[in-house]
C-alpha cells in the first residue's frame, strides 16, 4: 500500500513515545490495591463539583496514585486514556462514533488517520501518546500486529469485553479478529491469503456476545455512539458499505485478498463517510457505496460542504444539522495523515527513561536509528528505518565525498585538519538516499548490521577499524571548526561543508533537506532555511551534530557489538517490533543491556551507549538532535487547533476528569484474569441536544443480538455461495434499535436521545470501569472493559439503546 510520508515524520515516528511514572504525587484516589470487590456505589460517590485544574494545567495526564506502584500506576494510565476515549464517544458526551476514533489512535497506518498525538495548543505541550502506549504496550501489545500496511481498523468491540473470551484469545493466537467475511466464507484479516472483506460483520454463527450480562451490555459500543445514530438505522443506514476505506482523502486504494483483506464495514468509519457521502475506495468493488443508497427518498441527506468556511463539518438530514465533531475528529485525522508521523516529537526525549518502560521506548527509538528487526512485509516502517538509519549510515558518504576532492583536501589541511586521518581511505559505501530503495525497501540494506559488509572494492578489508577511522574524521571536522578563530573562517567552513550544494554533506542528506517525488510517491524535506537553523550559522550545530555521530560510530566499532547484532540479526530474522510477545520484547531489551532487576542500563551496553548519546546533555550533538526535532515539532500546531479546541482538550485536560476508587488486584499486567478498577467523574461539556443521560430504563440485549447492526437485506447476496452461508446464522438480531422495539420509542425520541453533536453544554457524568486481563496467555495480556456503569448529575443510572 502506498504511504505518503513525511521525511521527518520519520525521524519522529521511530519512538514510540511512553514514560515511566518514576514519582508519586498528591491525589486523592481512593486506591484499594488488590481490592477484588464490587465499590458498591452506584456512581455517588465523591462530590459532583468541577475538580478544578489540580495545578497541573491540563498536561498531567499521568497523576499517579501513591498507593501504587509504578508499574500498576502505568496500567491506571493505560486503561484511563481508551476509557476516556469511550466515554467521551457516548452521546450525553461528545457523541463521535467511537470505532474510527480508536483507529486513528491504535491502528493509523492500515486506515490512513494518524491523528497527531502530540502538539502544541497555546505554547503548551499536549501529549496523548506517554497514556495510549502504556495502554498498547502494556494491557493490549497484540493490538499493534492490527497496525500495520493493510486495511483494518479497530472496533470498539476489540477494547470492549462484549464477547466471549474466545473471540479474544483468538485474535492473540492468529494476529486478527474474525468478525465477517469475504465472499467465500474466509474469515480474518492481516493473513496471506483467504482475508475477510467486511461481508456481514457479526452474523458468524460462532461468534457469541458473553454470557455476562455487565459484559454483553457493551454491545452499545459500535453502533450506539455519535450523531443521530440510532435514527439512521431505523431508517435504514448500517454504515459503511462492506469492504469501504474511511471517507476522507487519505487513502489511496482499497484492499484485496493478497493485501491482508480488511474488517472496514458498517460503523468502522461512521464518522468520515456520513460526513463525506461514502468510503473513499471499497475492496469489493461496490460502485454506489453512497450514504443515500441506503436511506429512505423522502430523508434529504447531505453531505458536508468542506469549502464552507462557517461550517465545513456538519452533514444534514432533512434540514438538521448533525456529526460536527465526528466529522472534525475524523477528516483532521484524514487531512493530517502524512503529518501525523511528526507527532510524536515533543514527547522524544523525555520518553526515554533509565526504567522498565523507558527501556521499551528506547528499544522503538534505536530499532528506528539502527534497525535491530527489520521486516519485508512492513514497507512503511522499513522506508521509516531506511530514512533514520540514514543519518548514521550517509557519514560514510560524506566523507568518500570530501577525500576524493582535493580543493576540500587542501581547505582542510590548511585549516588544522590532521592528515594521517585525512589520508586512511573510507571505504566507499552508496548513502541511502534512492527513491527507487524507498519504493521497494530492502530489509538487509536497512539492517544495521549492513555497516559491517564487506564490499569488492573496498580499500580496508578490516569493517571495524573502518568504522573507527569514520569516527575519527568526522571528529576531526569539528576540531577544524572549533580551530577557526574568526565568523568569516566559520561561515566559509559552513557553506563548504554543509550548505555548498556542489558538496557531498547536501547531496548525501538530499532527501532530508529537499525531500523527494517520483510518480505519486511523496517524501517532503525539512526545507533549507531549517536545515541552516540546526546547521547554524557558524556551522556549531553541523560539527555537535557530527561529533554525536562519530561517538556512534565509536561505539559500533567494536567486536563485541558486531557478534551481538549480528546474533539478533539472525534470531529475529524477517520479525518486527509488533510480532513480538511482550515476554519476547523483555528478553530483547534484557540481551540490549536493560538491567530489570536494578532499573539500570549495564554499563557500556548496546542501550547504555544510546541512552548516553539520546539523553546527556552534556556530550556534544545532543542539543542539537533536540534541536532537529524541535524545527518539525511545530508543523501541525495550526492545523490541531480547532480539533483540540472543540473536542480533544475535552479528553485530554485533567480538569474535565476526576479519578477516584482504583482498586488493582495485580501488580503485573500480564497475571490472568487480573482485574482494575475504577470511577471517572466528567465535567467538560456534553451534546445539548441529547437526552441520553435521562435514559434510565434498562434495555435487555439478548445473546443472540449482532451489535455491528448489519442490516442483512443489503447484503443477502453473499448468501449464494454455499461456504459462506454455511458459516452463517441468520437469525441474529442485527439492523434494529433493541430500544425503540422494547419501549416503542418514536422519530422524536431517537433523535432526542442519539443528539446531533453540534451543540454542547457543560454536563456531569460519572461512571464505574472493570477491566479484566481476559488473555489466557501470561506472555500476551489483553486487557478490556468488562462493565461500565454510567450515572448523571442526580447519581441515577442510565442506559443505553442500542
Amino acid at each position: 500500500m502506498k504511504k505518503l510520508i513525511k521525511i521527518l515524520g520519520s525521524l519522529t515516528f521511530f519512538s514510540t513515545p511512553v514514560t515511566t511514572v518514576v514519582s508519586c504525587g498528591k491525589n486523592d484516589d481512593g486506591v484499594n490495591n488488590g481490592d477484588n470487590g464490587n465499590n458498591g456505589d452506584n456512581g455517588n460517590n465523591g462530590d459532583n463539583g468541577n475538580n478544578g485544574d489540580n495545578g497541573n494545567n491540563g498536561n498531567d495526564v499521568d497523576k499517579p496514585s501513591t498507593n501504587l506502584t509504578d508499574l500498576q500506576n502505568q496500567m491506571k494510565s493505560g486503561a484511563e486514556m481508551i476509557s476516556k476515549l469511550i466515554l467521551a464517544s457516548k452521546h450525553e458526551n461528545l457523541n463521535y462514533n467511537l470505532n474510527e476514533i480508536l483507529s486513528m489512535y491504535l491502528s493509523p497506518t492500515p486506515t490512513a488517520l494518524k491523528m497527531p498525538v502530540t502538539y502544541k495548543y497555546n505554547n503548551e505541550d499536549i501529549n496523548f501518546s506517554t497514556s495510549l502506549n502504556k495502554y498498547k504496550s502494556l494491557l493490549a501489545p497484540s493490538l499493534e500486529r492490527i497496525n500495520n500496511d493493510n486495511y483494518s481498523g479497530v472496533f470498539a468491540s476489540y477494547v470492549m469485553g462484549m464477547y466471549e473470551d474466545d473471540f479474544y484469545t483468538n485474535f492473540i493466537r492468529k494476529g486478527s479478529f474474525q468478525d465477517s467475511f469475504n465472499t467465500t466464507g474466509g474469515t480474518g484479516f492481516n493473513k496471506s491469503s483467504d482475508n475477510e472483506l467486511g461481508i456481514l460483520a457479526g452474523f458468524d454463527k460462532n461468534l457469541a456476545l458473553s454470557k455476562d450480562e455487565n459484559r454483553r451490555n457493551l454491545s452499545w459500543g459500535i453502533q450506539d455512539t455519535g450523531a443521530l445514530t440510532n435514527y439512521l438505522l431505523d431508517k435504514g443506514y448500517d454504515g459503511a458499505f462492506p469492504g469501504d476505506t474511511n471517507g476522507t482523502s487519505s487513502p489511496k486504494s482499497a484492499s484485496n485478498d493478497s493485501k491482508g483483506g480488511t474488517n472496514g464495514s458498517g460503523y468502522l468509519y461512521y464518522n468520515s463517510i456520513v460526513s463525506n457521502g461514502k468510503g473513499a475506495y471499497n475492496a469489493n468493488k461496490i460502485k454506489n457505496n453512497k450514504v443515500e443508497s441506503k436511506l429512505p427518498e423522502d430523508l434529504n441527506y447531505k453531505s458536508r460542504n468542506s469549502k464552507d468556511s462557517e461550517d465545513k463539518y456538519s452533514s444534514e438530514v432533512n434540514g438538521m444539522k448533525f456529526n460536527k465533531i465526528g466529522s472534525l475528529l475524523s477528516n483532521t485525522a484524514g487531512e493530517q495523515n502524512i503529518n501525523g508521523y511528526i507527532n510524536n516529537i515533543s514527547s522524544l526525549k523525555s520518553s526515554i527513561t533509565e526504567s522498565d518502560f523507558g527501556s521499551e521506548s528506547l528499544l522503538n527509538f534505536i530499532n528506528f536509528m539502527t534497525p535491530i528487526l527489520t521486516k519485508k512485509a512492513n514497507q512503511t516502517e522499513l522506508i521509516m528505518q531506511y530514512v533514520a538509519y540514514g543519518l548514521i549510515y550517509n557519514a560514510m558518504d560524506v566523507i568518500n565525498g570530501i577525500q576524493k576532492s582535493s580543493d576540500m583536501k587542501d581547505y582542510l589541511i590548511s585549516k588544522g585538519f590532521d592528515q594521517n586521518i585525512f589520508d586512511k581511505l573510507i571505504n566507499v559505501r552508496k548513502p541511502l538516499n534512492s527513491i527507487f530503495d524507498l519504493l521497494s525497501p530492502d530489509p538487509n540494506k536497512i539492517s544495521i548490521t549492513s555497516i559491517y559488509n564487506n564490499n569488492d572494492d573496498d580499500t580496508n578489508d578490516d569493517q571495524l577499524d573502518n568504522l573507527q577511522n569514520v569516527s575519527s574524521f568526522l571528529k576531526q571536522l569539528q576540531v577544524v571548526q572549533n580551530k577557526l578563530g574568526t565568523d568569516e573562517e566559520k561561515l566559509e567552513f559552513t557553506n563548504k561543508v554543509f550548505l555548498d550544494k556542489n558538496n557531498t554533506f547536501y547531496n548525501s542528506y538530499k532527501i532530508i533537506i529537499d525531500g523527494v517525488s517520483f510518480f505519486g510517491f511523496s517524501i517532503n524535506g525539512m526545507g533549507l532555511d531549517a536545515w541552516k537553523n540546526v546547521i547554524g550559522k557558524n556551522g556549531d550545530g553541523g560539527v555537535n551534530l557530527l561529533s554525536l555521530i562519530s561517538n556512534v560510530y565509536n561505539k559500533l566499532a567494536n567486536n563485541d557489538t558486531k557478534e551481538l547484532l549480528s546474533t539478533l540479526k539472525n534470531q529475529y530474522n524477517d520479525i518486527g517490533l509488533a510480532d513480538l510477545s511482550r515476554t519476547q520484547k523483555l528478553k530483547l531489551i534484557k540481551a540490549l543491556g536493560y538491567d530489570s532487576t536494578n532499573k539500570k542500563y549495564t554499563e557500556d551496553s548496546y542501550m547504555y551507549n544510546a541512552y548516553n548519546l539520546i539523553t546527556n546533555q552534556s556530550i556534544d550533538g545532543v542539543k542539537e538532535l533536540d534541536n532537529l526535532f524541535s524545527v518539525l515539532k511545530d508543523a501541525v500546531n495550526g492545523a490541531m487547533k480547532e480539533v483540540h479546541e472543540n473536542a480533544l482538550q475535552y479528553i485530554y485536560d485533567e480538569k474535565y476528569w476526576k479519578t477516584s476508587n482504583v482498586k488493582i488486584t495485580s501488580t503485573d499486567p500480564s497475571e490472568l484474569n487480573a482485574k482494575m478498577e475504577f470511577t471517572l467523574e466528567y465535567n467538560g461539556v456534553g451534546d445539548a441536544d441529547s437526552n441520553a443521560d435521562q435514559q434510565t430504563k434498562k434495555v435487555d440485549v439478548p445473546e443472540n443480538f449482532n451489535p455491528y447492526q448489519t442490516i442483512l437485506k443489503y447484503q443477502e447476496g453473499y448468501l449464494s455461495n454455499d461456504d459462506l452461508k454455511s458459516k452463517v446464522d441468520t437469525t441474529k438480531i442485527s439492523g434494529e434499535v433493541l430500544g425503540k422495539k422494547q419501549y416503542n420509542l418514536t422519530d422524536d425520541d431517537l433523535i432526542k436521545y442519539d443528539g446531533k453533536g453540534e451543540n454542547y453544554k457543560t454536563v456531569n457524568h460519572k461512571y464505574n470501569l472493570v477491566w479484566q486481563n481476559i488473555s489466557n496467555d501470561v506472555n500476551n495480556p489483553h486487557w478490556v472493559v468488562v462493565d461500565i456503569k454510567s450515572y448523571n448529575n442526580e447519581n441515577k443510572e442510565f442506559y443505553n439503546i442500542y
